[in-house]
């Protein structure tokens, strides 16, 4: 099991950044791994999301089950069916304006020699970080409604 833990502070409310964290629609906006995402149904708790993302050149599809759904506060999910078991936590805090954001994943390493699971969870931290601060630019840019900015 791997866990990565990363807090990014966002110069947009609360609100605005939950309303646009929790619109799955828009992973591929800052989740340079996603491909498309998509909300079965209504948001809310145990409401579920279908993923496509590229993992070392292999797209893989995954379904998602929302855990927690507290606005504008907390959004979480896990992954029910996929290949690759993992889930994500994402915590805001408002902040006279801003918005702190603290992201946590947890993943499981089944066929990860052991000695290799170091080099995987720093490769992962990195992507963590990368995506959090695509977030952090694509919502301070303009009015939070660039449509990338991903290189």
């Amino acid at each position: 099991m791997i866990e990565v833990e990363h807090t990014v502070e966002i110069d947009r409310p609360a609100e605005e950044v939950f309303e646009y964290l929790t619109d799955v629609s828009r992973l591929p906006e800052w989740q340079s791994s996603a491909v498309s995402a998509e909300l079965d149904g209504a948001l809310r708790k145990g409401a579920r999301v279908r993923e496509a993302r590229t993992f070392m050149g292999r797209r893989a599809a995954s379904t998602l089950e929302v855990t927690e759904y507290e606005p504008p506060r907390r959004f979480s999910l896990r992954v029910v069916e996929g290949p690759i078991r993992y889930s994500v936590e994402h915590a805001l805090e408002a902040l006279d304006g801003r918005t702190r954001v603290t992201f946590v994943g947890r993943g499981e390493t089944r066929g990860v020699p052991r000695l290799m699971q170091g080099a995987v969870r720093r490769a992962v931290e990195r992507q963590f970080v990368k995506d959090l601060e695509a977030l952090k630019r694509t919502l301070e840019s303009t009015d939070g409604q660039a449509t990338s900015t991903l290189t």
